[in-house]
């Protein structure tokens, strides 16, 4: 008899307890809160600048390549969300053990990676939708990926 060395992913393992010990459910806590407290610093750094009128907003050619890849990036962080909350595909279960963090911070990122693209956004163009929309997006992302308070 042939024994396969193929290890099947087991959905939902949280295996970060023994690689990461430090993440506990209280530090996933103050993680969020910085994850949050950074991306509204650095919106209100930028909201300051504009208000000095220091810069002025980029070309039109500029802020339409910026909205390409905001477009791109918005789709993809959307589908990973979604994957992660609800399809829970073999890329999503790859990514998780392979990281061997939880999958709520994984989602936790993706979302401040939003709200890091609308800073972006803000800084050249002055338009801050983008980036209010990241930071809705991020505190969904606390609510659709909450803290485990049991770990």
């Amino acid at each position: 008899m042939v024994q396969t060395s193929q290890t099947k992913l087991q959905p939902h393992t949280d295996d970060s307890s023994s690689r990461y010990p430090w993440l506990t459910g209280e530090r996933q806590a103050q993680l969020r809160a910085i994850l949050l407290g950074l991306a509204l610093f650095v919106g209100l750094v930028v909201w300051v600048w504009h208000s000095f009128g220091v810069a002025e907003p980029e070309p039109s050619r500029f802020v339409r390549k910026l909205r390409i890849v905001g477009i791109m990036t918005w789709l993809y962080a959307l589908l990973q969300i979604v994957d992660m909350r609800f399809w829970h595909s073999r890329f999503a279960e790859r990514r998780r053990i392979s990281m061997g963090i939880p999958e709520r911070v994984i989602a936790w990122l993706f979302g401040q990676m939003l709200a890091c693209f609308g800073i972006v956004y803000f800084a050249f163009t002055e338009d801050p939708r983008w980036f209010v929309a990241g930071v809705a997006m991020l505190l969904v992302t606390f609510g659709v990926f909450p803290v485990s308070r049991d770990e």
